[in-house]
């Protein structure tokens, strides 16, 4: 890994380990305060900066060491990370699937990545990887996005929206008519996702492989 990729990734992740801790703790305490239990909103604030300061902790302790082992770590631990931040770029953008759709991309990237890293150089290796990779993030963000989907139905602009592009009622749109539309669109979001993550990781393997051999 070069110097500047260990800075990228250095950063990348000293922001988000202390971000998902914050969070975690944040709506741990607030779930707890909304489900009637003995919680106050300054126990929360307090939770939150203690889960902030806890991510602040662990970067000082384990992020050089993080950093290191990123493209070695254990797949599983980072299917786990990939939820964690899954849940809060979806929450982040209200489940519109920007961020989820941005953190696809970016899982393949890092698998695209990691295989060049560990010097594979062989295509049935590398198109598996990356297939199972979009087929993971494709179908959670876009399962994801469904709910959200059929719930925007019922919002005054989106169904101004589906009047003037399917002339579609405003009374018949929370039926049949709407979900099939939602169903297309997401859809429609699965194959996007699916084309931009694997490019994304074709990409990251030819340029981490093209460096490889330029440093033999």
């Amino acid at each position: 890994m070069s110097k500047l990729e260990s800075i990228v990734v250095g950063f990348v992740v000293g922001i988000a380990c202390p971000w998902l801790t914050f969070v975690a703790f944040w709506w741990t305490a607030a779930f707890l305060y909304l489900q009637g239990f003995p919680v106050s909103e300054g126990m929360i604030k307090t939770a939150a900066l203690t889960g902030l300061g806890l991510g602040c902790l662990l970067d000082v302790v384990f992020l050089r060491r993080w950093v290191k082992k990123f493209y070695t770590a254990n797949l599983r631990w980072m299917i786990v990370v990939y939820l964690g931040c899954f849940v809060v770029a979806f929450a982040s953008f209200m489940g519109f699937p920007v961020g989820t759709f941005l953190l696809g991309i970016g899982a393949g990237i890092y698998v695209g990545r990691r295989e060049s890293y560990h010097h594979q150089v062989d295509r049935n290796q590398l198109t598996f990887a990356l297939h199972r990779t979009a087929i993971l993030t494709s179908s959670i963000t876009s399962v994801a996005a469904l709910p959200i989907g059929i719930l925007g139905l019922k919002e005054s602009h989106v169904a101004a929206l589906f009047e003037v592009w399917f002339g579609l009622d405003r009374n018949r749109l929370y039926g049949t008519a709407g979900f099939i539309l939602v169903g297309l669109f997401c859809l429609l979001l699965f194959v996007a996702q699916y084309w931009c993550a694997r490019k994304a990781g074709v990409l990251a393997f030819r340029i981490g492989t093209n460096r490889h051999y330029h440093h033999q």
